[in-house]
């Protein structure tokens, strides 16, 4: 390897005007941190989600947003609240302004539960017990984006600040949980940091041994994260990629371990150049010039494998590897300039001194011991690293995001508040949508939608299905037609029977009311007659006084007409007594026909949904009703009045009766004592007088009665003209439902009938808001699993359940309509597709460009291959440990991200220091030499692993944090670190090498040494 020219001449002029190098670093530093937002700043503006918005559970939600809200919701919090006792009036007053407060801020909120106008929400919403309640809330911002994590806390904020007293109130749901698991990131960045940089500090002063070396290490490491942060956040500003708050945590561990290994490379270089007597200023560029192309090579690797993130989909992976690329860049820039500047501003000062070297035979007796026994050092190093990467396909992958982060945080206390009181589920249901190219608003649209939801409650898990044709989540019952249609034809059999029945008694009123008619007839002829015999007998008394020959034969006139009179009143007694009999009789066959039509309207109007709902059927029911009700409030009636009337004038007529036989005997008497006539002239003409009015009044009323007569007589025969047509119509309606029962039984329509009408019944208002858009297209289903919606299980069933949702609309009107799910389950579903998706892609991107940085450096495809392969075997082994730990130890999953990130970063890394030593190799032992490759091996040993050891020390500081993602990803990275420390560097790359010999370095040829 040559010394000079491109980067390495870098080296060299920084020591020579090593000054004005680190003036223009840490003026560099300082006005980029000026001028530039901090990074957690510039993360908190951006608007990406965790999960791509083309991923089919995302697209869902802006659909179903779209079908259902306002179009501006992109995901939604849960406000609980709970009061030990009892909800209290107060509690019920804060839900109302909440969503007063709330709705004004229409920055950060899309849409409230608004239990003002909507009352009836506040039963759903409260628990059996009575002592908790919740509100969604839509934010505009998509789960996991940071403008997301603004918006949860400005809805907790106003949350807080209207709480009454007593009170307990908290804000969940999935953005909620994303959000406070950003915060806990934040939060731990500044704690991880300090750990790490205390834990450098501590192994450079037992390394090296001298505050000179760790003040120098720590210099270039604190300006480096510095202008790293800095660069990092203008290139999220200026849109050259986004950041999120998960950038600055694994930034910062990175970067110390990456550029605190570039200062001890070089500084290992000095101290060893300074052992041999090379003047500082000379000893700082000639190790700048030899260790540059290592440190290129080395900071290429981590750039190239951690700028391979950005072919991934996620939004955690896009966010960290180029954050995480930029920063190694920058240091990569630092190292290699400033650090020799530094070293010869330091050496010339006397600083930086080496310490006299330990003897230490450690690492040549083992560097002696692969090379004697290649084959046995072989084994001892694969058996445990096999070992334990024979362990990593047991790996089960967490995607819950509650489990990553304390019990304590405000999400996960909101979860345990609802669990108290609700059912599982109750907030993170699994939505299924469904979109068809026309208006699912007719009967068999709605009859394969009810076929569909009674399939997908049947999946296993599946606890219940609400729909627009299980609104409550249980199948309308009343709704089937082969029950419905048979139980109403029955009743409307039923009706119809008693409706006959009653035919023969209206006849009979009619009959009846002829009668009357007759009899009012005869009424008002004999009461006429007796009019003008009364006015007669009037003017025969006035004549008394003129001649007795005139009165005996006047006398005798009125005898005669007061036999007819008698006689009339006799017949008019027993025509009204017969009426009366009539006008009963009738009355009761008038009954049983309104009590039959009673029982017809009370089926068709409570017992059948399916009347309810059909325009035919409800016309039908509205005319029974109004015959029901003119029969029964006005015909009846009239009938039971008229009875009574008749007995009474058949009681009046009787007393009548009586009056004119003793008229008649008076008159006898008058003819035999005519010598008294004179005395009671004038009496008998007073009398009368009353007679004639009276009989006038008795011809009036008489012909009143025969004109209602001929009224009743109209209208019992229109009664009876019309209740043949009425069970007519009756018998056709039973007829059609029987039909209809019939032809219900097909499997195409599933036994399921509910009209469109039935949209319009008040009982249905609800549901039709929540489960059919308003234009119809769009059908809704909530289904509610038994198992935990953050689950492996849950992910599962939410693909089963789209699948048997499209099969059951196979070969139907339905077969082309979309179906999707969304929700909590299903957008880990997607989660889980994506991540692997995106771990394979990262991982073959990340192995090709380190391949070929190792293939360009070594110039040896032998060498190149073996290096990945034991990169590869020290990654499946740290996967491995973290298995045994944290699965089957402590009984945690292992959180999504740590496979793709501890990849990423193990082969980078671990690529960097088997560089290292290969390259030693190449100078030490270019014809493959076992005793140049114990040489390298001896010689690089120490430096390799004080460089190991502080990169897993920042990597352990991760652990450092309050959230499991850091802390799983620093413990593996931190034990794949040490495994590639101490058993790939140190034993199996030299045990292969000796193996192969001169074949590593095929097909390159031999190289300049440096």
């Amino acid at each position: 390897m040559t010394d000079d020219g491109g980067v390495s001449g870098l080296a060299r002029f920084s020591a020579a005007r090593a000054g004005w190098v680190v003036l223009a670093w840490v003026a560099l530093a300082a006005v980029l941190n000026i001028l530039v937002p901090q990074l957690e700043e510039v993360a908190a503006r951006d608007s990406s989600p965790v999960v791509p918005e083309h991923a089919p559970s995302i697209v869902a939600v802006a659909e179903m947003d779209e079908a259902f809200g306002n179009g501006g919701s992109q995901s939604f919090v849960v406000i609980a609240m709970e009061r030990d006792g009892g909800l209290v009036p107060a509690d019920r007053k804060y839900a109302g302004r909440l969503a007063e407060v709330l709705t004004k801020d229409e920055e950060n909120v899309s849409f409230v539960q608004d239990v003002r106008k909507d009352p009836e929400l506040l039963d759903p919403l409260t628990s059996e017990d009575g002592e908790a309640r919740y509100l969604l809330v839509g934010i505009t911002g998509q789960t996991g984006a940071p403008s997301s994590i603004r918006q949860v806390t400005a809805v907790r904020d106003v949350v807080d600040d209207l709480a009454p007293a007593g009170l307990t109130t908290e804000v969940t749901g999935p953005t909620a949980t994303i959000t406070d698991l950003a915060t806990e990131t934040e939060h731990s960045v500044l704690r991880i940091t300090v750990v790490s940089i205390g834990l450098i500090a501590l192994l450079l002063w037992l390394i090296y041994r001298s505050f000179a070396v760790t003040a120098l290490v720590l210099t270039v490491v604190g300006l480096g994260l510095g202008l790293a942060r800095a660069v990092t956040a203008w290139c999220g500003l200026a849109g050259v990629f986004t950041v999120s708050t998960f950038s600055g945590s694994f930034l910062t561990a990175v970067v110390l371990g990456a550029g605190t290994d570039y200062a001890i490379f070089l500084v290992s270089r000095y101290q060893e150049l300074r052992r041999a007597g090379v003047e500082p200023r000379e000893a700082a560029a000639t190790a700048g010039t030899r260790v540059t192309s290592v440190i290129v090579g080395s900071a290429l690797t981590v750039v190239l494998a951690c700028g391979c993130m950005l072919l991934a989909e996620l939004g955690f992976f896009t966010t960290t590897g180029p954050a995480i690329a930029v920063s190694v860049a920058i240091n990569l820039a630092v190292a290699i300039t400033l650090t020799p500047a530094l070293l010869a501003l330091a050496g010339s000062r006397g600083w930086c001194e080496p310490r006299a070297e330990r003897t230490g035979a450690f690492w040549p007796r083992l560097a002696g011991a692969v090379a004697t026994r290649p084959g046995r050092m072989l084994l001892v190093a694969l058996v445990p690293l096999v070992a334990l990467a024979a362990l990593a396909p047991l790996l089960d992958v967490s995607y819950d995001t509650r489990d990553s982060q304390p019990d304590d945080t405000e999400s996960n206390r909101g979860y345990a508040l609802l669990d108290r009181h609700y059912p599982v589920n109750e907030i993170l249901p699994d939505y299924v949508l469904i979109q068809a190219d026309h208006d699912l608003r007719n009967a068999r649209d709605l009859a394969l939608l009810e076929r569909a939801a009674s399939a997908a409650a049947q999946e296993e898990g599946v606890v219940l299905v609400r729909s627009i044709t299980r609104p409550l989540g249980e199948p309308i019952t009343k709704a089937t037609v082969a029950r419905q249609a048979g139980i109403v034809g029955v009743r409307l059999d039923r009706a119809s029977d008693r409706v006959g029945e009653g035919e023969e008694g209206a006849q009979q009123l009619a009959d009846g009311a002829g009668q009357l008619v007759d009899g009012a007839d005869q009424l008002s002829d004999g009461t006429g007659r007796l009019a003008e015999g009364a006015q007669s007998a009037v003017g025969g008394a006035d004549r008394l006084v003129s001649g007795t020959a005139e009165l005996e034969q006047g006398v005798r006139r009125l005898l005669a007409g007061a036999d007819d009179a008698v006689a009339g009143t006799g017949q008019l007694a027993t025509g009204m007594r017969q009426l009366a009999r009539g006008l009963s009789t009738g009355a009761d066959q008038v009954q049983l026909a309104v009590d039959g039509l009673g029982l017809a309207y009370d089926a068709l109007r409570t017992k059948s949904l399916t009347c309810n709902l059909d325009p035919a059927c409800r016309q039908a029911r509205e005319g029974i009703r109004q015959i029901w009700v003119a029969e029964r409030d006005r015909l009846l009636p009239g009938l039971r009045d008229a009875a009574r009337a008749a007995d009474q004038l058949a009681d009046g007529t009787v007393g009548l009766q009586d009056g004119l036989r003793r008229l008649r005997d008076g008159l006898r008497l008058a003819r035999e004592g005519a010598d008294r006539l004179a005395d009671g002239q004038q009496l008998f003409a007073d009398q009368l007088g009353g007679l004639a009015d009276g009989a006038d009044q008795l011809a009036d009323g008489a012909d009143q009665l025969a004109d209602g007569a001929d009224q009743l007589e109209g209208g019992t025969e229109e009664v009876a003209a019309s209740l043949p047509e009425l069970r007519q119509g009756l018998s056709r309606a039973a007829t059609y439902l029987r039909r209809t029962g019939a032809v219900a039984k097909d499997p195409g329509i599933g036994g399921f009938y509910l009209p469109p009408t039935a949209l319009e019944d008040e009982r249905f208002a609800a549901a039709i808001g929540l489960f059919l858009s308003d234009d119809g297209r769009t059908a809704r289903f909530a289904v509610l699993g038994g198992t935990d919606a953050f689950d492996h299980e849950a992910s599962a069933r939410t693909v089963e359940i789209r699948e048997t949702i499209e099969q059951s609309f196979h070969d139907t009107r339905l077969d082309d309509a979309e179906v999707s799910v969304t929700g909590m389950a299903a957008t880990n579903a997607d989660l889980a597709h994506y991540s692997q998706s995106d771990m394979r892609v990262v991982a073959l991107a990340a192995l090709i460009a380190v391949f070929l940085v190792l293939l360009v450096l070594l110039r040896s495809l032998v060498a190149a291959a073996v290096l990945m392969a034991t990169v590869v075997l020290s990654y499946a082994s740290a996967i491995g440990l973290s298995v045994l730990v944290w699965q089957l130890s402590l009984g945690h999953d292992i959180d999504w991200t740590v496979a793709a990130v501890s990849f990423t970063i193990l082969v980078a890394v671990g690529a960097d220091y088997n560089l290292l030593l290969t390259k030693r190799m190449h100078e030490e032992a270019p014809d493959g030499s076992a005793e140049g490759i114990a040489r390298a091996t001896a010689a690089t040993g120490s430096v390799i692993t004080s460089a190991g050891i502080i990169f897993a020390a920042s990597m352990f500081a991760l652990m450092a944090g309050s959230v499991t993602t850091m802390t799983q990803v620093g413990f593996t990275i931190g034990a794949g670190l040490l495994l590639d420390t101490f058993v790939v560097r140190s034993l199996l790359v030299p045990a292969i090498a000796t193996l192969l010999g001169p074949r590593l370095w095929w097909p390159g040829g031999r190289s300049e040494t440096a």
